[in-house]
């Protein structure tokens, strides 16, 4: 860092009795006269450089310098910012301006005595913590947050003041020490002891204020080295794909949402997105994250906390840079109601959820589109849109009252609603869709919607309506599990982690216990408060204090193992932050197998599944959508992909194309261009409609579902040897959980042809 070095300020120690002194403006007979005051400074030039500040605030054509040396033994002590106006301004209108911009800076004043504002205490976030307080009279249970800068006090007790973080930089007093003031106009050779305070201090154009605290009433010589403020801005930027972020409510009535990084390495850092930002926010109650692409979406409740004058409110839905937290849009409006949640859909669009409806967001235009048709209706608390996941083939929706609602992604409309009470939604490993309800959870077929129940025994699931936030329910990339949290009444969560075995469909209500449940205040989970970590597969836990009130300034992280274990615990820094949600990176891209093959020879219908050539380090394989992005001879070779994934080449005529399929995960898109080599050959009734007629999943081990536009009048299943089985058919699915594990031919029989496929039961 850059140095502004001035010659080192030699003071004489001779003091006179029973002169008065005075400190700011103020008369203090209990202080002897120190010929400081008159401290000498050679080679002044070397100090009205301004070139080396770096953090400047304010416009207009006069600079000024503001310094501030705490002499506490921490390093960088003395640091100096630039100042710039117009007009006339003091020295308070400096200070009051630096604090206000930098959020770093805080002070303690006492305003409106007869001598004007007194400084009874400067401090600085010197950790990078971004939690300023003060306690008074050693009150933690009550800190005092600046607003602007600046905590107020109306009296001369600056004694009785201590830093929350002990790591700042913080200084404080009136008869234990004191904060002198010493200032050089460009027409002084030598700064200058000021026996006044800043409220009378009128600037100079290449003005120097120094605020030099003097410990123990001892008097300190500014030093011979000053350290530039950086702006937040500058500062050197946190790698934010090694750890997980955490996006915070914040304390409501007081500041705007923001967004805390949790690093690999156990290091917290505070709003990251403020810091890179220049002190820009979120919108009040920042409920929701998620990243898509290479862009981060926050949802927020409101656009802005009015009561928040130390952050630039950013509005309901703020757009990042992923990798960097650079803002890129904001938007207080994004269709008329309040912000809930938001899903990336392709490469061009995703969508908003609201109070009101889901709205389209253009992501390549960043703009706020049209209401999709259907999705409004009800009140802002029977109506709302909750959580939203995107499978390969669809959208699913929570409509608080109404059910699920499923979304065709290509047409934008709503094509069928599943009616119930449901919290939350989300996706497994293997691509099974789950919604869960106060005590079941639901099975949802992902293409014929069809549901199954299973009921939670004992525990109950804590819905989230109320005071909407996006609930535990969740799922782990490297099992085929869910977890959630149970709930103890209908309006406080338990401690219990909860997991649910997919494959097996079996339900552990006991599968761990969160930490600080003895005593009289326990810890709660609090927001969406769990989540699991795609590439470690290790659970993440955030909770607070039970007790209300100055009890949600304790803030724990948890991370649990796969089996339960209870690895380590981080404490946050005291503060108000009500973490609403744990959001991972998205490091990886998609990969495509080698198996994928890059040429063939295609004489009859052809089939490529899709599910099994792709995969994703950090992402659910099973959600990835698959496209044919270009066909170069649609004459030639008919290219698509059905509702079971896989890749339909149905040769047109005898010739040569090229088919490019994109795999999309979560909005980080790779492509692979198959070479075709088509020829015609007299098909028969079941390769022609091979494009009619799917069965799905397959492999399978309790369901498989037909899909086809034709009426299917009868099903029957041979084994390996030719023998005739037995697996009851009903409303498009067949019932195989009965069969061993084989291979097993299907044959359906209807209105319009005959279709013969093989599947696995496994």
């Amino acid at each position: 860092m850059k140095k502004i070095y001035l010659l080192t300020l030699l003071l004489l120690f001779a003091f006179f009795t029973n002169a008065q002194v005075t400190v700011q403006g103020v008369p203090r007979n209990d202080i002897k006269e120190n010929p400081a005051k008159k401290l000498q400074l050679k080679n002044a030039a070397t100090v009205t450089n301004f070139s080396d500040i770096q953090y400047w605030v304010g416009t207009g054509t006069n600079q000024a310098a503001f310094v501030v040396q705490w002499n506490d033994s921490k390093n960088p002590d003395a640091l100096v910012w630039g100042f710039k106006w117009n007009g006339t301004a003091t020295g308070e209108d400096m200070m009051k301006a630096i604090a206000k911009a930098d959020h770093r800076l805080f002070t303690l004043l006492y305003q409106g005595t007869q001598f004007g504002t007194a400084i009874g205490g400067l401090g600085y976030d010197l950790n990078g913590q971004g939690t300023n307080a003060l306690y008074k009279n050693g009150n933690t249970s009550s800190p005092l947050y600046p607003v602007d800068g600046i905590v107020n006090t109306t009296a001369y007790d600056f004694d009785s003041y201590t830093s929350a973080d002990i790591n700042d930089h913080w200084q404080s007093g009136w008869t234990t020490g004191y904060w002198s003031y010493w200032v050089k106009d460009p027409t002084n050779a030598d700064f200058g002891y000021s026996g006044v305070g800043a409220s009378s201090r009128v600037l100079q154009n290449g003005s120097w204020d120094a605020w030099n605290f003097n410990p123990g009433m001892n008097s300190v010589p500014i030093a011979s080295t000053l350290t530039p403020a950086t702006s937040p801005s500058l500062s050197s930027l946190t790698n934010f794909t090694d750890g997980y972020f955490m996006v915070n409510e914040e304390w409501f009535g007081h500041t705007n949402g923001s967004v805390n990084f949790i690093g690999n390495n156990g290091q917290i850092d505070y709003r990251v997105y403020s810091n890179v930002n220049n002190n820009h926010a979120f919108g009040a109650t920042t409920q929701y994250g998620t990243i898509y692409g290479d862009k981060f979406y926050f949802v927020s409740k409101q656009a802005a906390d009015g009561g928040d004058t130390q952050y630039t409110p950013g509005g309901r839905l703020v757009v990042a840079n992923a990798a960097t937290m650079q803002k890129i849009a904001t938007f207080n409006s994004i269709g008329g109601g309040d912000g809930r949640s938001f899903v990336g859909v392709n490469a061009h669009k995703g969508y908003i959820g609201t109070s009101n409806g889901i709205y389209l967001f253009d992501i390549d235009n960043l703009q706020v589109g049209n209401l999709i048709p259907t999705t409004g209706g009800g009140s802002q608390y029977a109506g709302q849109i909750g959580n939203m996941i995107r499978t390969s083939q669809y959208v699913f929706a929570v409509k608080q009252s109404a059910g699920i609602l499923v979304i065709n992604p290509n047409t934008h409309t709503v094509t069928h609603t599943i009616s119930g009470s449901f919290h939350s939604i989300t996706q497994a490993k293997d691509g099974s869709i789950w919604a869960i309800q106060d005590q079941k959870l639901v099975n949802i077929n992902p293409v014929t919607f069809v549901t199954t129940e299973y009921p939670i025994p004992v525990t109950k699931y804590l819905g989230s309506w109320g005071a909407w936030n996006a609930g535990s329910f969740t799922y782990s990339s490297q099992q085929n599990a869910l977890y959630w949290l149970n709930s103890v009444n209908s309006f406080v969560s338990g401690a219990q982690i909860i997991k649910f075995d997919v494959t097996t469909k079996t339900i552990n209500e006991n599968f761990a216990v969160l930490p600080g449940q003895t005593g009289t205040y326990k810890q709660i989970p609090y927001g969406a408060a769990l989540r699991v970590n795609p590439v470690t597969d290790e659970l993440i836990v955030n909770t607070t204090e039970s007790g209300f009130a100055a009890h949600y300034q304790k803030n724990w992280i948890h991370t649990f193992s796969n089996t339960g274990a209870l690895l380590n615990t981080k404490t946050l820094t005291d503060y108000y932050w009500f973490p609403a949600l744990a959001v991972f990176p998205d490091s990886s891209a998609p990969v495509i197998s080698n198996t994928f093959p890059s040429q063939v020879m295609v004489n009859n219908v052809t089939v490529i599944d899709l599910k099994t050539v792709v995969s994703d380090a950090d992402n659910l394989s099973s959600a990835i959508v698959k496209a044919v992005e270009s066909n170069s001879n649609a004459s030639i070779i008919s290219a698509v992909i059905n509702a079971n994934d896989e890749l339909v080449l149905t040769p047109q005529a005898t010739g040569t194309a090229t088919v490019t399929i994109s795999f999309n995960s979560n909005g980080k898109l790779v492509e692979k261009s198959l070479a075709v080599n088509a020829s015609v050959s007299t098909l028969s009734t079941v390769e022609v409609k091979k494009l009619e007629f799917s069965i799905y999943p397959n492999p399978a081990s309790e369901t498989i579902n037909i899909k086809t536009q034709d009426k299917v009048s009868g099903i029957t299943i041979y084994d390996a040897s030719g023998k005739l089985v037995n697996a009851p058919f009903s409303n498009g699915q067949i019932n195989v959980s009965m069969l061993p594990k084989g291979v097993y031919i299907l044959r359906a029989v209807t209105d319009k042809a005959v279709y013969q496929q093989k599947f696995i039961k496994h």
